[in-house]
């Protein structure tokens, strides 16, 4: 079947007067006046009731905060002027908050839930949570309880009657949330912003599952239409992209919108049937219509997806809106079920901010990211008096060295100390424990697999198959960044096989790395059936603007050269096409990658001219399922051009919906700082 082209049905919806002025006013940074600093004296208490204490000052600081045309309200807290005094305890937005528990039970029910459990309580430890608990969702309460108050003031001095009426709904909302459960698609958007306000700003999680039987029910009872519901979520999208915005400095230590906003969408449900519904496809439209960075969109796919999900993934993509990551179930849910994970609670994943895999409400996440690239230079420079007199002796070495990066037995579980996020966790409410979160998930992600290969690859068949080169020659080279070598460097950079480009040669190297990494994860991490603490390989990469400070290596990069993105071939050295680029992923079993494994595509824009340019973009898609290769497929439509003309031309608001996927995060491509906006034009653009 084709995939229609027609403008209106790409973007699925006009982007109507209130969302145009929302958008609008957000490029303004109009919201920026919410946010305001004050003194706040914290409590001294280090205890969860503490933390408890000191969030409740900061909500008592923070005045409602209600702009014109909103339908969906809430901005910021108040920031306090010492920071250092307060402690609110620890949580991390790289996991969503319960959110299917706070949905069901509401603001007011989880207080109620902890007030009852105190009351019989003994044990001093879960006293201390639950009344920490008590008294997080207590303020919580009043404070939507204000918004409701100055929502119903505003009305009642507001002379035009529909915006009377749209405040006094706000009101009335907002009262239901401070006592109550959310009974209607509305209030559900509402009760998620607040939660983002209060500091859940980070992940989502899986939206439309959770959110889909308020949205059918109001549906079926004629409370809502399909038009009246996108209005109200594209509401609340623009809401996600508010603070969000650039914060690069000098040092490039920040970049624009890494913020976390990931929503995941279609999917299984736990029984394993298909969980794409039409709040999936509702939220597509909305993105696609509205041309804005957040929230990144994750669509699961597996064997029985509708094709329509894969036909909107499409035409989202085709409208340039860079925000999109296809994830494979039938290779993320492996890869979860490796670790010991209920395949009920496998099939109900999510990824955390960025790429990692995750269940939302039932884990946390910790992670670091290792560099593959400096361990195969220091093996090649440490053995510089006595080369190996093998590859394989140098392979040996090399994998010796990667075991610096793997856990060292068991780990921990992680605690949730921040008393409003540890009390939407089902599992640490059912205890009264911080750690009672059913899996803590300990990320070991290696990066620059792709580049270690090549280099490997460059090595045996230089140094060990042809004797063209010298060890001596190929330490000097790297001792000196190639100065001197150049020759040498152009002979590695373009005359050697490289990952990514269906190479047997190279891509076999991709895959004893990769899964030699994986499995040493596993073997050392000591991971159970059953919940738990669990040590997770992963294959991507973060931060890959800095990545440029990595010594010379024997892929032919001289410091300042960029690194590969992921498990994504080394920039620019994919040169056989993008189905070529998936063949050499799937040689490697990344059902062994149990954080995740991430492969990034550029695509130039032409190929979505006409509808045999989609017809082949849906036949990429697909291939990427079923062939498989990684659990996750970032693809970056591109336009070099445009992008240059952006860089040279940052405030024409031509390019203010110029949208570019990063790493784990997408964003304004002229919001990124000068490294980042290098390394996208330096991709390979197939199909240019």
């Amino acid at each position: 079947m084709a995939i229609a082209t027609d403008e209106t049905i790409l973007t699925g919806h006009e982007l109507d007067a209130r969302a145009a002025r929302l958008r609008a006013a957000y490029w303004e940074r109009r919201h920026h006046d919410a946010r305001i600093r004050i003194p706040i004296a914290g409590s001294g208490n280090p205890t969860l009731t503490g933390h408890a204490v000191d969030f409740c000052r900061v909500l008592e600081a923070s005045a409602p905060q209600i702009m014109p045309d909103e339908l969906i309200v809430g901005s910021a807290l108040a920031v306090p002027e010492d920071p250092g005094i307060l402690d609110l305890g620890y949580y991390n937005p790289h996991y969503p908050p319960g959110h299917a528990t706070i949905m069901a039970l509401g603001l007011a029910g989880i207080r109620g839930r902890a007030r009852q459990r105190l009351a019989g309580e003994a044990d001093p430890e879960r006293i201390d949570f639950l009344r920490g608990a008590e008294l997080a969702y207590d303020g919580a309460c009043r404070y939507v309880a204000r918004y409701a108050d100055a929502a119903q003031a505003l009305a009642s001095r507001e002379a035009d009657p529909r915006r009377r009426q749209e405040l006094e709904r706000i009101a009335a909302v907002c009262a239901e949330l401070a006592t109550g459960a959310p009974t209607s698609f509305l209030a559900g958007l509402q009760l998620l912003q607040f939660v983002r306000v209060l500091g859940g700003w980070g992940c989502v999680g899986r939206f439309d599952q959770w959110m889909y039987p308020l949205y059918t029910a109001d549906l079926a009872a004629g409370r809502l239409t399909r038009e009246e519901a996108w209005e109200l979520l594209a509401c609340l999208f623009i809401k996600m992209n508010e603070f969000a915005e650039a914060t690069a400095d000098a040092s490039e230590s920040f970049v624009s919108n890494d913020d976390l906003r990931n929503i995941a969408l279609a999917g299984q449900t736990p029984e394993g049937e298909d969980a794409c519904n039409d709040l999936t496809l509702l939220c597509l439209e909305v993105s696609a219509a509205l041309m804005l960075p957040e929230p990144k969109l994750n669509v699961r796919l597996h064997a029985g997806s509708p094709r329509r999900l894969v036909e909107q993934c499409c035409r989202l993509l085709a409208r340039g809106a860079n925000v999109l990551a296809i994830f494979n179930d039938d290779v993320c849910i492996p890869a979860l079920e490796r670790l010991g994970i209920a395949p009920a609670d496998a099939r109900d994943f999510c990824n955390d901010g960025c790429s990692e895999l995750i269940l939302g409400g039932r884990s946390t996440i910790h992670f670091r990211v290792y560099d593959a690239l400096p361990a195969l230079t220091e093996t090649i420079l440490e053995a510089q008096e006595a080369p190996y007199a093998t590859f394989d002796a140098l392979m040996t070495a090399y994998k010796e060295r990667l075991t610096r990066y793997m856990p060292d037995g068991p780990v921990p579980d992680q605690a949730i100390t921040h008393p409003f996020f540890a009390a939407s966790i089902a599992d640490c409410l059912d205890e009264a424990s911080p750690t009672g979160v059913r899996y803590s998930l300990w990320g070991y992600i290696l990066a620059e697999a792709a580049n270690a290969a090549d280099g490997l690859a460059a090595i045996r068949r230089l140094v060990y198959e042809q004797r063209a080169v010298s060890w001596s020659d190929l330490v000097s080279a790297l001792k000196n960044d190639y100065e001197g070598h150049e020759p040498l460097r152009q002979l590695i950079r373009n005359r050697m096989p490289k990952y990514g480009n269906d190479i047997d040669e190279v891509d076999a190297l991709a895959k004893e790395i990769a899964e030699y990494y994986c499995d040493g994860v596993h073997a050392r991490g000591g991971n159970t059936p059953g919940p738990g603490p669990k040590c997770a390989p992963g294959l991507m990469c973060f931060g890959i603007h800095r990545k440029r400070d990595l010594p010379a290596s024997p892929d032919g990069r001289r410091q300042g050269d960029l690194t590969a993105t992921s498990f994504s071939p080394a920039v620019g050295m994919d040169r056989s096409g993008p189905t070529a680029v998936l063949r050499s992923a799937s040689k490697v079993d990344l059902t062994k990658a149990s954080h995740g494994s991430v492969l990034d595509v550029a695509l130039h824009a032409s190929v979505f001219r006409g509808e045999e340019g989609m017809e082949k973009l849906a036949a990429l898609i697909e291939t990427f399922r079923t062939m498989p290769s990684t659990g996750t497929l970032q693809l970056n439509v591109l336009d070099q051009e445009t992008l240059r003309r952006a860089k040279a031309n940052p405030h024409d608001p031509e390019f203010r919906t110029l949208i570019v996927r990063v790493w784990g995060f997408s964003a304004v491509f002229v919001d990124l700082p000068e490294g980042l906006q290098d390394h996208v034009l330096a991709r390979t653009a197939h199909g240019a």
